[in-house]
């Protein structure tokens, strides 16, 4: 063993025989104050108070009723106002086919007529620019077919169908 690992090795031993005699020395020993009651005072700052200066529990009743992290503490929000009501939009009118169809187209210098007639009767007319037919007033007329109006409803005749 080296010189100096048993020297450090006598200094702990030494250490380790003076600690057990002083804890043996204070176990046989009849000290009164080791064995006595601990006297415990509360030593509250002076902003505390007494007792006597303090608001009765009472006087803390609505902010006990809403404690600070509930939900019921939130700030009131109304609730939004009701959306209007859904207006439904007027049907437009069942467009109904006439039944018209375009027979001919006459077109000589000035002259613009077209023969019209419908599927129910085979009686037709002759018409020029203007002209009614039916109720429906006939606006213009070209080498290939022919429009018609009644109230805001624009019909199409072609002289040669595609359908």
């Amino acid at each position: 063993m080296a010189p100096l690992g048993a020297i450090g090795l006598l200094i702990v031993v030494g250490i380790n025989a003076w600690l057990l005699t002083a804890i043996l020395t204070e176990i046989w020993s009849d000290n009164p104050a080791a064995t006595g009651k601990a006297d415990w005072r509360v030593s509250l700052p002076a902003s505390a108070g007494s007792i006597a200066n303090r608001k009765p529990l009472e006087a803390y009743r609505q902010i006990l009723a809403r404690p600070v992290f509930f939900k019921s503490r939130e700030p009131f929000v109304a609730a939004p106002p009701p959306p209007p009501p859904a207006v439904k939009p007027v049907p437009a009118p069942v467009a109904v086919d006439p039944g018209l169809v375009l027979g001919g187209v006459m077109i000589k210098n000035d002259i613009r007529k077209a023969y019209v007639f419908s599927r129910a009767s085979t009686t037709g007319a002759w018409i020029g620019e203007g002209s009614d037919f039916m109720g429906w007033q006939l606006k213009s007329i070209n080498a290939t077919g022919a429009k018609l109006e009644q109230n805001g409803r624009l019909l199409e005749l072609q002289l040669y169908p595609r359908e």
